[in-house]
This record gives structure tokens, C-alpha cells and sequence, in this order.
């Protein structure tokens, strides 16, 4: 059976389904219901234009990606020019048909109903259901675990059962892989790496990290209000992709926060380095399908969580993969790519200035060289300038923002050009070796050497690429890296972030140097299907040996990528708890909206943000001491380290804030807590305890 949408059927299907989506339901249900059938058809419209040679899979997927896109960007848009509000979704609602109206009047959507069933080969069929039986298991034991308790590591709650479970079921994913021929392995892939993104936001229930809490609490100003004052440079594609689906589906905000980057990272990086792969480049699905298993021997603790950093990182490293098309093909259309890198700024600079610069150095080398070749002196002259704007942009842009009403502060360091000498100097090249006493000590030999394996990996891609004389066309991702070096190196030696507290004055830099490491995939990539086709020669038990210890890896890196307290490294970073919001509410209770300023650490401020908001400034200064480079926070520690008398801090923070009221909130977990707590009560007005955890002091005049 043939079904085919055409533009009138079209129209008609737009306008009812906007409708419906505009209407107030009485339940979510009808909600999910009617904006998922939105998603569905105009994904699959925006796909089949795109990858109109390409499975309904593959066009269903890109085509939401990009949809989300386009939501996003006309959201950020309304957010700087307008609202982003009730009005600004409705008029997403309204354009989104009219925008895909001439694709539709140019490629009506075909559906052919008509499936042919394949053949089971049994081995296939017993190796999924051993698989699902394992994965159920391990699902199963990360909802058991969820915890409202400070931890500092999802592997506290976890039992350690969890870890042989996971590397078996790996190792049946890769044998299953091998006999498959069909595409239901990258199904079962993307399954396996959501389960290996998902222990932060199901075992911490009350919330992962600090950052998010920040965000979610922005999120809900905005749809609160339609905008957030100031209005910031950053954030908002964020911010608009998760009011969008909200308005939408009408799922929870703070859900649809938790799972965006873990759910995006799990679906469409094993989904685009499929596609980009098998569509370019002549290669055996087995093959590119077990390489898309190996790269989870690469860290992801950037995709366990959701920031804006993180997801800006995930919209780099999918463009980088998705030019894979452009520089194959040079009739491509640039504007996906072109989508893709305003996405990435406007959500993060950090990540989307570099990518600008990649995208400027992707349309110039391949595309006007052949479109309007021009002299190569010109051509060349014009590439090497953008190399070298690029390499003082994004120090350039730190200084600049600066200099505006954002918080983080920089300032220029003298002897910067004797600080990257003396960086490039420091770098260790020492192999990390420790004599095997115990697994910890293994995991941290793979841990430490991994950087060498990246290297080696890109080299042999690199090597490889050299010899089919392929050097030119794969130039873009070298200069890219180049550039991204640079940036590193002159953001580490000249700038100082003198606003940050100093164990994250090396973020930044740390970050972009991440960044580099993904502009060299396609090389990786490349690498490790040589690798697999060089290994599927040998004898059957050297292929088992390799997936074992392939199994293994994806296993250790799985511990690796999250926090973790062990004999080598100990996380201090604990997360929030119920006992942390319920003394946020404790004290906010007692003051009864009489003005107070509260000392406290980072998982406290997080429980205030989540459940206050901003809700009171004093001299601008935020009642908890949010952010850490603050004023506040340094006055917080120096009571939690007693590095100055309580009086004194105490005091200070009057005159800074001009608030009488102040409380001083230790938790149980922290350094030296017993004196301190036993000092507080001596020297407090008033003082009470939560759950037995949580110690408030409360100072008056």
C-alpha cells in the first residue's frame, strides 16, 4: 500500500494539527499525543528533503534534529528581539508548516507500506534475548539505586554487580553485532550508550551537579516572564529547545532538562557517525557498527549531564561529523551545517566561535575554490587569514565580554609569550604505568595512557589519509585543530580568570583542548574500522580476545566518566540532597520574607535555587553565595576553614549586603565538621538541625 502527502494534504494535516496544539488539554496525555504527531510529520518532511536517498530512520531522525533546530533558532530570535512566550510558540506552531510547505510542493512524502519479513538467523535471536534479559537487569538496578542523599559518586549507590553485568552485555552487543548484517545493531548501540549516559539522572533524583540547577532555575524565569534581565549573550538555544518541547509536550521542564543532553548524545552521535560513514565512504556495515561501539572507549563525562557546554559540545561534534557529507560531496548544501554552528553559539561561544572558524574555513577551502577559483594567491591569503583570526578569537572574545556587565572578569598576564613556553615545556610525555595490585590500578593505567591512544589513533587515520593522497580534502579538521591549540595555549598563558575561584581558572582552557580532540574524529574513526578490518582476518578466537578487551575498556571508561572515590582519586564535589532542600525551606520559613543572607556550600545554593529562584537580592548581592567567584562564597569558606574569626565575616557580610540577619549552614560531609559545629554553637544566636545533617547557625544583631 502507497500512501503520499502531498502540499493540499498537507495544508490540511498543518492546520489541523496546529489547532490541536494550541488548544489547553486537560492531561499531558493529549499533549504527547498530538505534538509528538507534529514532531513526527514534519521530522519526516524536513528529513526526506535532506536524505531523500536515506532510510525513513535515518530521515525521521535528522529531520527532528534539524526541526529542533529551527524551533530553537526562531525561539532565540523572539527571546532577543521580542518574548520567548506563549505568542513566540504559537508563531513557531504557525511558520514551521509554511516553511516546509515548498519542500513538500517540491517532494511529496511516499510512504510505502509494503515490509517484507526477513528470515531469523538463530543465533541472532538468542544473542538479543540474552542482550535485552541483561539490559532490563541493569536498568533495573540504576532505579533501584536512586537516592535523595548527598553522594559524591553514582558508584556508591550502585552495587558493584552493575559493572560485570555491563561489560558482558557489551561483549554480547559486539558478538551480536558481528553475525548481524541487518541495521537493527545501531538500534540496539544507541540503546546501550543511553544506558551508559543515564547513571547521573536517575540515581540522583534530587539533581547532578551545580550548573544545571542554575539553568533550570533561568528556564523557569523565562517561562515565567518571556525573557530574563539582563538579557545574557549565551545560553538561550538552550533555553529554547527545552521551552519548546515543554510547551509542546507539556513535560516536566526540569525532566526534559535531565535527559536532553544524555538523550541527544545517545541517539545521534552513534546515529550520525553511521550515516556520515556509510553514506561517504565504502565500508561493511558489521564493521562501521562496531567502530560506533568502540568510540565508547572515548570519555563522555561531557554528555552525562546537561549544560549548555555539554550540548554545545554535542552540536560540535556532530557538525564535525556531518561535514563528512560537504567535503565528499561538493554539490552539498552548506545551510545544515550552517544551522548547526548557530546553534552552537547560541548556546555556547566557547564552542561556537571555534566552529564558526572551521565552518568559514569548510565553505572557503571546498566550496568557493571550486565555485568561483579563485587565484590561488587570493585563496590562500584569505584561508590563512582565517587561521589567524581564528587563533585570537576566542581569547579576543573573552576580553571583550569582559569588558560588558557579565560576571566572569579577565584580564591580560604579563610574560604570556614566556608562560606558553614554559606550558609547552611542562607537557609530560611519561607513560603512567602502576604495578597491577588491584583492578583500580589498572583502570587508572588505561585512564592515564588514554591520551596516547588518541594520539596513536589519529595518526594512523592521518597516515592513511596521506597515503590515498586524501590530504587536501580532510585539511579543514587539521587547520581546525590548529587553531583550537592555539586558542588553548594563549587562553592558559595570557589571559587570567581572576573571577573564578582557582581551581577553575583552568576550565576554560581545559575545555577547548577537549574541543581539538574532537575535531581529529574522522581520523579516529577511521582508524578504528581499519583496525576492525584488519582483525575480522584473523583466527576466531584473536576476534574474541579483541572484543574482550575492547568490553573491558568500554567498561573502565564507563567508571571513569563519572565521579568517582576510590584509593587514586577522591571526588569532593557531593551532590544535593533532601536534607539540603528541606533547610533551604527550614530557613526561608522562619524569616518569613524578612530579609537574610545564608552561607552555605554549592549543593545548599543549588537546593535554594531549586526551590526559591532568585528570589532576593541585596545590594546585588544573591542571598547564597551564588556564584563561587563571589564575594559571598570566599566569606562562606572562610568560616567552613575558620581561616578568619566569626565576627569578622560575620560583619563583613552585613556591610556588604546590609542585611542583619545571617545564617551559616555546615553539612556533616564537610571538612573538620564536628569544631566547626561545636564552634557554631558557642558562638551563634540561635542554631538547629536537619535530619541530624545539616547544622544552621543563625547570627543577629
Amino acid at each position: 500500500m502507497v500512501i503520499t502527502l502531498n502540499y493540499k494534504k498537507y495544508l490540511l494535516l498543518s492546520l489541523l494539527l496546529f489547532i490541536l496544539n494550541i488548544i489547553n488539554w486537560p492531561t499531558t496525555f493529549f499533549y504527547i499525543i498530538f505534538g509528538s504527531c507534529f514532531l513526527l510529520i514534519n521530522s519526516l518532511i524536513l528529513g526526506h528533503w535532506l536524505f531523500i536517498k536515506n532510510s525513513w530512520v535515518c530521515k525521521f531522525l535528522f529531520g527532528l534534529l534539524f526541526l529542533m533546530l529551527i524551533s530553537s533558532l526562531i525561539g532565540t530570535a523572539a527571546f532577543y528581539f521580542w518574548f520567548l512566550n506563549e505568542l513566540a510558540y504559537i508563531f513557531i506552531l504557525a511558520i514551521t508548516p509554511l516553511l516546509l510547505f515548498f519542500i513538500v510542493k517540491k517532494t511529496p512524502l511516499v510512504f510505502d507500506f509494503n515490509f517484507k519479513i526477513k528470515k531469523l538467523d538463530p543465533r541472532l535471536v538468542l544473542l538479543s534475548v540474552f542482550y535485552i534479559t541483561i539490559y532490563i537487569i541493569l536498568w533495573y538496578l540504576l532505579y533501584s539505586s536512586q537516592t535523595e542523599g548527598s553522594i559524591r559518586t553514582p558508584w556508591e549507590a550502585l552495587p558493584e554487580q552493575f559493572f560485570f553485568l555491563y561489560f558482558l552485555a557489551t561483549l554480547v552487543l559486539m558478538v551480536l553485532i558481528k553475525f548481524s548484517k541487518g541495521s537493527i545493531g545501531l538500534f540496539l548501540i544507541i540503546a546501550h550508550s543511553f544506558l551508559s549516559l543515564s547513571a547521573t539522572w536517575i540515581i540522583y533524583q534530587i539533581g547532578f551537579d551545580y550548573d544545571p540547577f542554575i539553568h533550570r532555575t533561568n528556564v523557569d524565569l523565562i517561562l515565567a516572564n518571556g525573557t530574563l534581565l539582563p538579557k545574557p549573550f549565551y545560553y538561550i538555544g538552550q533555553y529554547s529547545i527545552i521551552i519548546f518541547l515543554y510547551q509542546l509536550l507539556q513535560i516536566s521542564s526540569e525532566y526534559l532538562d535531565k535527559l536532553l543532553v544524555p538523550l541527544l548524545a545517545a541517539v545521534y552521535l552513534p546515529a550520525t557517525i553511521y550515516y556520515s560513514f556509510r553514506d561517504n565512504f565504502k565500508v561493511k556495515k558489521n564493521l562501521l557498527l562496531l567502530v560506533i561501539v568502540a568510540t565508547l572507549i572515548f570519555p563522555f563525562t561531557n554528555f552525562i549531564v546537561t549544560t549548555p557546554q555539554a550540548l554545545a559540545n554535542f552540536f560540535f561534534y556532530i557538525t564535525i561529523l556531518l561535514s563528512l557529507y560537504y567535503i565528499t560531496h561538493s554539490k552539498a548544501s552548506v545551510w545544515p551545517i550552517g544551522l548547526l554552528v548557530l546553534m552552537t553559539i547560541s548556546i555556547h561561544p566557547l564552542s561556537g566561535i571555534p566552529l564558526f572558524f572551521f565552518f568559514m574555513l569548510l565553505v572557503i577551502y571546498q566550496h568557493w575554490k571550486k565555485k568561483f577559483k579563485l587565484p590561488k594567491f587570493l585563496h590562500q591569503s584569505i584561508l590563512w587569514e582565517i587561521v589567524a583570526l581564528g587563533s585570537l578569537a576566542l581569547p579576543t572574545a573573552f576580553l571583550l565580554n569582559s569588558l560588558t556587565l557579565s560576571q566572569l572578569k579577565v584580564s591580560l598576564q604579563a610574560n604570556w609569550f614566556q608562560n606558553i613556553l614554559n606550558s609547552i615545556g611542562s607537557i609530560d610525555i611519561t607513560i603512567f604505568y602502576k604495578k597491577f595490585i588491584s583492578l583500580t590500578d589498572l583502570i587508572y593505567t588505561y585512564s592515564f595512557n588514554i591520551i596516547y591512544l588518541l594520539i596513536a589513533l589519529f595518526l594512523i587515520g592521518f597516515f592513511f589519509i596521506y597515503k590515498n593522497k586524501q590530504i587536501k580534502r580532510y585539511l579543514v579538521y587539521l587547520l581546525s585543530f590548529i587553531i583550537l591549540i592555539i586558542n588553548y595555549l594563549l587562553l592558559e598563558s595570557m589571559v587570567s580568570f581572576f573571577s573564578l575561584i582557582s581551581y577553575e581558572q583552568l576550565t576554560y582552557p581545559r575545555r577547548i583542548l577537549e574541543l581539538s580532540f574532537y575535531m581529529l574524529a574522522p581520523f579516529m574513526i577511521i582508524s578504528l574500522y581499519l583496525f576492525f578490518k584488519k582483525i575480522f582476518q584473523q583466527k576466531s578466537s584473536i576476534i574474541l580476545l579483541v572484543l574482550i578487551m575492547l568490553s573491558l575498556a568500554i567498561t573502565f571508561n564507563l567508571y571513569l566518566s563519572y565521579p568517582r572515590v576510590d584509593k587514586i582519586i577522591e571526588d569532593h564535589g557531593y551532590s544535593t540532597s533532601i536534607t539540603d532542600i528541606k533547610t533551604v525551606n527550614l530557613i526561608d520559613n522562619i524569616q518569613k520574607d524578612e530579609p537574610y543572607i545564608v552561607l552555605a556550600a554549592q549543593p545548599v545554593s543549588a537546593a535554594a535555587l531549586r526551590e526559591l529562584g532568585f528570589k532576593y537580592y541585596y545590594n546585588d548581592f544573591f542571598f547564597y553565595p551564588v556564584p563561587t567567584g563571589e564575594k559571598l562564597y570566599q566569606l562562606y569558606e572562610e568560616l567552613a576553614y575558620a581561616k578568619q574569626p566569626t565576627s569578622d565575616v560575620i560583619e563583613t557580610t552585613r556591610f556588604l549586603t546590609g542585611v542583619d540577619v545571617i545564617y551559616f549552614v555546615v553539612n556533616d560531609y564537610w571538612f573538620d565538621a564536628k569544631e566547626i559545629i561545636e564552634a557554631h554553637k558557642e558562638s551563634s544566636d540561635d542554631w538547629f538541625a536537619v535530619d541530624g545533617k545539616n547544622y544552621i547557625f543563625k547570627y543577629w544583631n
